[in-house]
């Protein structure tokens, strides 16, 4: 009879708690940054935890992106400037009615924020605005003063079809959009604690107001 002990039983290493990629698309990279800026806010945000929460070294992001202020401004360039290319196409192609085009540009700007996961950057380049005058800046112009252009297209064709008054465009479409924007804020910084504002109904209801305001009546 053997008195051989048998060898013990080698147990596996345990699970890393995250496990690093060799690589990640860029746009993988914008997401894990505005994922911790929304969480622990945009200066506290270092290169390393944009890599560590994207699964990669820190060289990788740095293939791509160069500081915090190029992750920010690619989500802009990357998420939101293809949103109002997608409007624009709209409202050149569409031949519906102006009121139905608002509607249909407003439902799609809300929708396609939700789903890019770029509500907070409208609340971000506010308030690093100070910080990044730049990134305001650019932000401003091509965003922003876009979008109000392609509103006010709308609006101008709603006042030539005679569908609306002759309205002062350039304060309408401020009118239109400053609750839109003010609510897409709200709900990046307080929607976790009030789920239910400017949602669906908010949206319905802002443009049925808004429409009834400047829709030309029969007898004007």
């Amino acid at each position: 009879m053997s008195d051989a002990v048998p060898d013990p039983v080698e147990e596996a290493p345990p699970e890393p708690r995250w496990r690093r990629r060799k690589q990640a698309r860029p746009e993988e990279l914008v997401a894990a940054a505005l994922a911790l800026f929304a969480e622990q806010g945009f200066a506290a945000t270092r290169m390393r935890d944009v890599a560590k929460r994207a699964g990669v070294s820190k060289g990788t992001v740095y293939l791509y992106f160069q500081s915090k202020e190029d992750l920010l401004r690619a989500a802009v360039r990357g998420s939101i400037i293809p949103i109002l290319d997608v409007g624009d196409d709209l409202e050149l192609d569409s031949d519906a009615s102006a009121s139905a085009l608002l509607q249909r540009l407003l439902e799609d700007w809300v929708g396609e924020f939700d789903r890019r996961g770029v509500t907070g950057v409208p609340r971000l380049v506010m308030a690093e605005a100070g910080n990044f005058p730049e990134i305001a800046e650019e932000y401003v112009t091509t965003v922003i003063q876009r979008s109000r252009r392609l509103f006010a297209r709308v609006l101008k064709r709603g006042v030539r079809d005679g569908e609306f008054r002759d309205i002062d465009v350039r304060a309408a479409v401020d009118v239109l959009l400053a609750p839109v924007l003010y609510g897409q804020m709200h709900r990046a910084s307080l929607g976790a604690w009030d789920p239910e504002a400017f949602g669906p109904a908010f949206l319905a209801a802002h443009l049925q107001f808004f429409l009834r305001s400047i829709q030309r009546q029969p007898d004007e």
